[in-house]
């Protein structure tokens, strides 16, 4: 199992190097802003229109295989950049990169679910996630200091090398059980019939449609907040970019330890803690936008980093019990296609309200926005009930 999370935290990391070394190296060319735009949307776009096109995928191969694979077409793309880094490139491998990262991501929690304890599945998410947010925290650190001191192609050097050895690790893994069988043959199934299974299943289940309605409804004015921040610090706080710099990392430290608290999660309660959570991000979140003060700020997002690690690992365990453990890849597939439209959503409206409200009124209607909408799907749910 600590092969797969070191496994894990290789590909996050060079997930994010990727992005930021795309980033940094596009900034430094005219029409930068533009490629850095045609960046973010290729890769929400990927993840929102093709990932759920290749989660089929899950009903003919292992997880193990499908790891492997999504791997090794990684490791072809980088090639790619290193010998060709010009934008059309960057751009397309961006967006072959998103896709296949909604199948390797929902594979990888597959096989730590067949390897981990069966009796605790949040214990064995919240190694992967713990892994995931420390790559992530990494990531872009190693890869800002690889483009300052060599450049783009040794950035991606050091990507291939971590990929590969990701690779060695899944190759010497194990499968740990034979994959489950479903009752209906995927030979017998349409392609269509394949794509829309698990969102059908997961709709049809009171409590994992209940949540994804909240929480996309949530992350919508979630993703205001991102768009918002370098603002409220520049601008309102005064904080310049070492004070930008302090308030997004709270916000990832605090990830990272509620990801190491989410194993605590029990799968029935995995409901309540979704929306417990989602209030007490909105509240922390629009605070900030009352109480101009860079301690406050970083306390506040502090605790949000917290609450939205256990939303996505409440989410993650509602998602897994809703369906049949032959669906749950592409299950998981679908959840991160349900949540990265809802991110896309909110950076589209981010802007206009940056531009109109200002930063910190923007923090405040994101933040109530994420709370109310959280709870408003169990309240009309527990209206219904009472009728």
């Amino acid at each position: 199992m600590r092969f797969l999370v070191t496994a894990y935290f290789l590909l996050s990391l060079c997930g994010t190097m990727t992005s930021v070394a795309i980033s940094l190296h596009f900034a430094a060319h005219d029409g930068g802003a533009a490629l850095i735009s045609a960046i973010l949307v290729s890769s929400a776009c990927a993840q929102i229109f093709i990932a759920p096109l290749l989660a089929p995928v899950f009903d003919r191969f292992s997880a193990r295989s499908i790891a492997i694979a999504a791997t090794v077409c990684e490791v072809v793309l980088l090639g790619i950049i290193l010998v060709v880094p010009i934008a059309p490139v960057l751009i397309g491998v961006s967006l072959l990169s998103s896709a296949l990262a909604g199948l390797s991501i929902p594979a990888l929690f597959t096989i730590a679910d067949e390897y981990g304890d069966e009796k605790n599945q949040a214990a064995t998410f919240s190694m992967l996630d713990t892994a995931r947010l420390v790559g992530s925290f990494v990531g872009p650190v190693l890869s800002g200091l690889l483009l300052d001191i060599w450049s783009l192609r040794a950035a991606i050097s050091v990507e291939i090398a971590a990929n590969l050895i990701a690779l060695a690790i899944l190759l010497v893994l194990k499968q740990a059980s034979s994959a489950p069988e479903s009752d209906d043959d995927p030979k017998t199934q349409s392609f269509l019939a394949r794509v829309l299974e698990a969102p059908a299943l997961l709709l049809r289940n009171e409590q994992s449609r209940a949540a994804l309605m909240s929480i996309w409804a949530a992350i919508i004015f979630t993703s205001v907040f991102s768009v918002a921040l370098v603002f409220y610090a520049v601008d309102v706080l005064g904080a310049g970019g070492l004070g930008y710099a302090f308030l997004m990392q709270a916000f990832v430290v605090g990830r990272i330890l509620g990801a190491r608290r989410s194993k605590t999660i029990a799968p029935p309660r995995a409901l309540a803690v979704l929306t417990v959570c989602g209030i007490i991000m909105g509240i922390s979140i629009a605070l900030t936008g009352i109480l101009h003060n860079l301690i406050v700020a970083i306390t506040c997002f502090f605790i949000a980093g917290i609450c939205n690690a256990l939303q996505v690992a409440a989410l993650r365990l509602v998602i897994t019990s809703a369906v049949p453990a032959e669906i749950q890849p592409k299950a998981l597939s679908s959840m991160g296609s349900v949540n990265t439209s809802a991110m896309l959503v909110g950076y589209i409206i981010g802007a206009p309200i940056v531009t109109a409200a200002g930063p910190a009124l923007a923090l405040m209607i994101s933040g109530v926005g994420t709370a109310l909408l959280t709870v408003l799907s169990p309240l009309v749910r527990n209206l219904r009930s009472r009728l």
